[in-house]
């Protein structure tokens, strides 16, 4: 049997040098590959026992991600294995069958549960495949899975709980329980992972013949690392209106100053914003609690005075369901038990309302401990917005649409700080959330279709923007949407310079207000049916942003109209037809 050698000194040089010259996101690919080839480093022999055959194994580390807060988390997690020499690998669940699931032994699960209860994106094919009656069996396993969500929804952590019980049902084992979290999940996870950590590295055996590579020295590093609990501070360079004011929608441009050496982004990628939360909002909840200020109050077992937890620890801007529920039993309302109770009620009351409309509403709430109201109100969350630029073409900015969200008389988080109080000049904490799952195909001559209604567009101008850089041959078809042509046709010039290019080869307009019968992008796709089954019989990709509850959906059951009727199947074949597009990455959504 041959041994491996130590690496010499030039050897070690050179390896180095070739990972100083990779990206973050290339760094963290590499090291998954090395760790997963690593098992194969001693070939078994053919008199070895079961026992030693199983030692070569590692931690699969899967996600499934629809506005990447559990990509992010995953990334931690496998960032930690590599810090404790625990083998592991790191995979997206778009990139996952559950045939492979035979060869991993422990699993951690990480996922978001999308809308009302349904599986992210990325991980529509493998849910859909693990609830087949051609699932696996999975005794061999040992797992995990940490599941994120919104207690708002009424299917909380559906996914999560789902894959839990089902990966159970199947055989495999719980090396730890399964941890549920809100929107506020930095702590449950954390504890998540400090519990799995200690039982995965006991359970998996490390294989003596795996020869580490030296430690990179990070002070040499080129890009410093920001993500969402290190944000980089953009400066705002531009901010400008492109709605006209007879509008019923306030829609922002946005243009950030960055350093390409220290934040890159992609077409397709979002940004979080870190917002803080109003002062005239603060200063009037602070009023109605009749407190002080400057009086100190525990949250996440820190001390903070009220006003900086409610300007930058707590969230204001929206109600959650945990909330209203509590406020009910302390009240003992029963117009709110009954409106907590029932999801349907429970989002049409909030739906234009803020926490400050609950504490008017119903006074005796402000009469409550502040610090028991504390304890029931959720921490602040970013909020995540399509990249509506190019780095190919501006590499040292970062541009956003950004629709000014109103309710009753108060404005959203992030959009009323970045349309309505942040001044040119003034800097905006952001973090890059890449987005594997919506990207351009890497084949340049490939076509595009591009659905996205309203801010939806922003995505689209970055497409549009990376195609004229990579001189790209493949055609472009853009479907947009708005309620008036004549004030909300965004980045109107811009996309009638493209289509007198000829870049964009084609472009169809969705004027939902401007004739009695109201005209939606969906409709416009089914009135091009043959041209676009022509497109994706050519091997079109198609790509659709913006709204996930109506918009979506409804583009998604004219898709299948569009593949029955043209391709000559019934619906259920044309539906299974749109699947095998999804798995194929020729069928691509951020919506949200």
């Amino acid at each position: 049997m041959a041994f491996l050698q130590q690496p010499s000194t030039v050897d070690l040089q050179q390896v180095t040098q070739i990972i100083d010259q990779l990206s973050q996101e290339q760094k963290l690919w590499l090291s998954g590959y090395l760790a997963a080839a690593a098992q194969h480093v001693a070939p078994v022999s053919s008199t070895q026992t079961t026992t030693e055959k199983q030692t070569h194994q590692l931690l699969s580390i899967l996600y499934g991600s629809q506005t990447g807060n559990s990509a992010a988390l995953a990334e931690q997690l496998y960032e930690q294995c590599q810090a404790q020499n625990i083998a592991a690998e790191l995979l997206s669940l778009a990139d996952v069958t559950t045939k492979q699931l035979k060869n991993k032994t422990h699993i951690a699960l990480i996922i978001s549960t999308h809308g009302e209860g349904e599986a992210p994106d990325d991980a529509e094919i493998f849910y859909e495949q693990i609830f087949s009656k051609r699932a696996p069996d999975l005794k061999h396993m040992q797992y995990s899975v940490l599941a994120l969500g919104d207690s708002s929804y009424e299917l909380f952590c559906h996914t999560g709980k789902a894959l839990d019980e089902r990966f159970h049902a199947l055989g495999a084992q719980r090396i730890i329980d399964r941890m549920d979290c809100d929107v506020d999940y930095s702590e449950p996870a954390t504890e998540w992972q400090a519990l799995l950590l200690p039982e995965v590295e006991q359970a998996l055996t490390k294989s003596s013949n795996i020869t580490a590579l030296p430690s990179l020295n990070t002070q040499q590093a080129t890009v410093k690392s920001h993500d969402r609990n290190s944000p980089y501070h953009a400066e705002v360079l531009q901010t400008q209106k492109i709605t006209a004011d007879e509008s019923d929608k306030v829609v922002y441009h946005l243009e950030l100053g960055i350093d390409e050496n220290a934040i890159s982004y992609h077409a397709g990628d979002s940004i979080g914003i870190w917002a803080h939360n109003d002062a005239s909002l603060v200063t009037e909840i602070i009023g109605l609690l009749q407190a002080n200020g400057e009086d100190s109050y525990q949250f996440k077992n820190q001390s903070h005075s009220l006003n900086v937890l409610l300007t930058e620890k707590l969230e204001l801007t929206q109600i959650s369901k945990p909330f209203l529920q509590f406020a009910a039993e302390q009240l003992n309302d029963a117009q709110l038990k009954t409106i907590s109770s029932d999801h349907e009620e429970f989002i049409a009351f909030v739906q234009n309302k803020q926490l400050i409309d609950l504490l008017h509403t119903y006074p005796a709430l402000s009469q409550l401990p502040v610090q028991t109201l504390i304890d029931q109100w959720r921490g602040l969350t970013p909020r995540l917005y399509s990249i509506a630029s190019s780095s190919a073409e501006f590499p040292d900015e970062i541009h956003l649409t950004v629709a000014l969200e109103k309710k009753a008389n108060h404005h959203g988080l992030a959009s009323g700080l970045l349309c309505d109080r942040i001044q040119e000049g003034d800097e905006v904490a952001i973090y890059v959330d890449h987005n594997k799952n919506f990207k351009l195909p890497e084949d340049s001559d490939t076509d595009v279709i591009m659905i996205g209604p309203g801010t939806g567009i922003a995505p689209f101008r970055a497409f549009i923007q990376e195609r004229q850089a990579q001189r790209a041959n493949g055609k472009n078809w853009l479907f947009f949407g708005n309620p008036h042509f004549s004030s909300d046709f965004l980045y109107q010039t811009e996309w009638q310079r493209y289509q007198k290019q000829g870049l964009l080869n084609r472009i169809d307009l969705a004027w939902s207000r401007d004739q009695a019968e109201k005209v939606y992008v969906q409709d416009r796709l089914l009135e091009r049916s043959t041209e676009v089954w022509q497109w994706i019989e050519q091997g079109a990709v198609i790509y659709v942003c913006g709204d996930a509850n109506h918009m979506a959906k409804d583009v998604e059951s004219v898709l299948i109209q569009i593949i029955s009727e043209q391709g000559g199947m019934n619906t259920t074949t044309a539906t299974d037809h749109l699947k095998t597009l999804k798995r194929n990455k020729k069928y691509l959504k951020d919506v949200y």
